[in-house]
C-alpha cells in the first residue's frame, strides 16, 4: 500500500503539503505528528500548569496567529531523547499546526518529527475507522485513539473536540505506546489553553 506517511529512519516524513493534517476523512485534510516521545515516565499536570518549555519560543506567535475566538492546547510535558525545536508550520482560518523539528532552523518534513494541530472543521465527527477507541480525556472530554499506516510507518493519533475546535496529536506507533499518546493527550485537554 503507497501511504503518504513514510517513516525515515526515526524521522516521520510527510511526502504531501497536503498532509499536514488528518483529522478524519473530511475532518481535516491530514495530520502528521511523529513526535520523539519516549520514556514518558511522570503523571501530568492539570489545567493550570505551563505549558512544556520546549513551547516557549513560539506561545506568543501561536497568540498572534490564532483566529478570532479560538484556543491552542499544548501538553505540559514532551520527553524526548533529544533538543526539539517548535515552529508554526500552517496558519489559516481553519486550522493551525505547530510543528517539532529536530534542528533550529527546520522549517521543511524532513527535518520535522511532530506536529499538534486544531481545526475548525468538524465533518464525519466522531471518527468512524476499524481501528478507533474512544478514550477519556479528564475534565469531560473524550477523544478518539486510531491507527493509520503499516509497519514501521504507522502512527498513533488521539484527536477530540473541545472549545468548538478540533484538536489531533500523532506519534510514531513504533515508538509510542497507546497509554503514553492518551496520556499526552489527557494532558493536553486538561492544560490551560493558550488564547489570542
Amino acid at each position: 500500500m503507497n501511504h503518504p506517511i513514510k517513516l525515515v529512519g526515526r524521522i516521520l516524513r510527510v511526502e504531501s503539503l497536503e498532509i499536514i493534517l488528518y483529522m478524519i476523512g473530511k475532518l481535516l485534510s491530514k495530520i502528521g505528528l511523529a513526535a520523539f516521545l519516549v520514556g514518558i515516565s511522570g503523571a501530568f499536570t492539570g489545567a493550570g500548569a505551563a505549558p512544556d518549555p520546549l513551547f516557549e519560543p513560539v506561545i506568543d506567535e501561536i497568540r498572534q496567529e490564532l483566529p478570532e475566538g479560538w484556543q491552542f492546547r499544548l501538553p505540559s510535558d514532551i520527553p524526548s531523547e533529544g533538543e526539539l525545536y517548535p515552529f508554526i508550520s500552517e496558519a489559516s482560518d481553519t486550522r493551525l499546526v505547530v510543528s517539532l523539528g529536530i534542528t533550529p532552523d527546520c522549517a521543511a518534513t524532513n527535518c520535522t518529527i511532530g506536529m499538534i494541530g486544531v481545526t475548525s472543521e468538524a465533518d464525519n465527527w466522531p471518527p468512524a475507522d476499524n481501528s478507533v477507541t474512544s478514550v477519556d480525556l479528564g475534565a469531560g472530554v473524550e477523544g478518539y485513539h486510531m491507527v493509520r499506516g503499516e509497519g514501521d510507518a504507522s502512527n498513533r493519533l488521539v484527536m477530540w473536540q473541545q472549545d468548538e475546535l478540533t484538536y489531533a496529536i500523532v506519534a510514531l506507533a513504533e515508538i509510542t505506546p497507546e497509554e503514553q499518546l492518551v496520556a499526552i493527550a489527557r494532558s493536553m485537554a486538561t492544560e490551560a489553553p493558550i488564547t489570542p
